[in-house]
């Protein structure tokens, strides 16, 4: 008894040891698709930035930041529902971030000024989106 008793102690803790290194390769990997789409929204390669972010949201749907930034790549590349839809769940995530809130007013401030959303709130002329 004794014997498998350490040997399940010795299962638990090498899942645990195990686990750890997944979230720390989570951590690592989200953090270089992220730096390769800021980089590829610095050189205007908002594609390649749009499929990083979707990366970064793949492995981490609850990434905030990176709906946000998703939001300003799909403005940048005229796709407003998209846009809205990322700035959206951006705010959901974190209600309180003032960036992202503006994101998601001003683009559907954007939309309701070409005619498509009649609920979109007012905005001045000169706030543009905002990327962390």
């Amino acid at each position: 008894m004794l014997k498998y008793n350490r040997l399940a102690s010795i299962a638990i803790l090498a899942c645990l040891i195990l686990s750890g290194c997944a979230l720390s390769r989570d951590t690592n990997q989200i953090e270089a698709y992220n730096q390769f789409a800021i980089r590829a929204a610095q050189a205007q390669l908002w594609n390649e930035a749009v499929f990083r972010w979707k990366q970064v949201i793949g492995v981490d749907p609850e990434n905030s930041k990176a709906y946000n930034n998703l939001g300003v790549a799909y403005e940048a590349l005229g796709d407003t529902d998209e846009a809205v839809a990322a700035y959206q769940r951006a705010t959901e995530l974190e209600p309180d971030n003032k960036y992202y809130r503006l994101n998601y007013r001003r683009c559907r401030i954007h939309i309701r000024r070409s005619g498509v959303d009649e609920d979109a709130p007012q905005l001045e002329e000169d706030e543009s989106p905002s990327t962390e």
